[in-house]
């Protein structure tokens, strides 16, 4: 038997080789529309989300809607028979904070309620995406301005050319407050709502179903009229579709805030703003051209996105809580580094290869 100094070194255990193209096994990609399954969520996180965003909208909508009535006397602006502003570009500001009130409630209850960043409400990198929502802007607008002059032969809106003031008024207020209001309903809609049912389910198509009949029915006139029910949902579905196969919400509100914003320059136009969001007398022209505009953009969208390499899972080494570390790249693949624990030049130029 050999014996062993004290002194000297103690022999290291061998190393088991790690083939160079072997990966590491990486966290499973997460999709939109299961950002809301953090770690720590519990059963009953949902019905009190659900119950928070309830108050918490409300609450807010009274704040709004007592500050217009305030602001409407202290300025002069005479009441309806409804008690809503006369003037149009009153009306149309008082229409729209009212519903952007949802906003804030929604993230707030995300934050404070599901303990999770609100960014994810946004896209699955965490943020909105501004450069790709930029990207996304441009094929929204020739749909939403094509969209408009074919709908104007097949239905022309009815009044008369309104004066300078006051297509200014109604279209500047518009143009300043649309984003807001149609951020609401989209961190809503389709964020939100898939998200939580995407918490305990797999599929996101239940989400998608509840969250498309829901935003048809906030709309006026929606249940009136078959073509314009059928509009309001189709829109919806194709609006999911798009932020889960593009994995953030930048495409929907592209599309949305553009329509919603012709639709208010166009109806300031003619002074018919009470008919912006009315889809009582919606047939099946019109049904027919929205719908074909809005697959247009679904198609260029996607196909954008294909090109663009846009994001669309995430993969956390943690929940998505505000401490965690992650990665969003899909196509990402983690290299096992070579024996000792380094990994040389030659993986770190095919890592970043991949």
């Amino acid at each position: 038997m050999t014996a062993v100094h004290p002194s000297a070194p103690p022999t290291p255990a061998p190393e088991t080789a790690v083939p160079v193209g072997t990966p590491s096994v990486a966290p499973a990609p997460v999709t939109y529309d299961h950002l809301a399954r953090t770690a720590g969520r519990r059963w009953y996180v949902g019905l009190a989300a659900l119950l928070s965003v309830v108050v918490t909208g409300l609450l807010f909508v009274l704040v709004v809607g007592l500050t217009v009535d305030v602001a409407t006397v202290i300025a002069g602006v005479p009441l309806d028979a409804d008690g809503l502003p006369a003037d149009p570009g009153w009306s149309a500001a008082a229409g729209l904070v009212l519903v952007a009130a949802a906003l804030p409630a929604v993230l707030l209850v995300v934050r404070f309620v599901e303990r999770r960043r609100p960014g994810t409400l946004s896209s699955v990198t965490g943020r909105l995406r501004g450069r790709w929502l930029a990207v996304c802007l441009v094929p929204a607008l020739a749909v939403s301005v094509l969209g408009g002059l074919v709908g104007e032969l097949v239905d022309p809106t009815e009044g008369t050319v309104a004066g300078w003031s006051a297509f200014l008024g109604v279209a500047v207020v518009a143009l300043v407050l649309t984003p807001f209001q149609v951020a609401a309903e989209e961190y809503l809609f389709r964020g939100w709502i898939v998200q939580t049912f995407g918490a305990v389910v797999r599929s996101p198509w239940p989400g998608v179903a509840v969250s498309a009949v829901l935003f048809a029915l906030v709309h006026d006139g929606a249940t009136a009229s078959p073509w314009g029910f059928a509009d309001l949902v189709l829109f919806a579905v194709v609006l999911s579709v798009l932020t889960l196969r593009t994995g953030g919400l930048e495409a929907a509100l592209a599309l949305h805030l553009v329509h919603n914003a012709v639709c208010w320059v166009a109806s300031a136009a003619y002074g018919a703003t009470d008919a912006v969001a009315d889809y009582t007398e919606v047939g099946p022209g019109v049904f027919v051209v929205s719908m074909l505009g809005t697959v247009v953009y679904a198609t260029a969208v996607l196909t954008l996105a294909r090109r663009r390499g846009v994001e669309t899972r995430r993969v956390a080494s943690q929940d998505v809580s505000g401490t965690e570390q992650e990665s969003s790249a899909t196509s990402s693949v983690l290299v096992a580094p070579r024996p000792g624990g380094r990994i040389d030049d030659h993986d770190r130029r095919r890592t970043a290869g991949q």
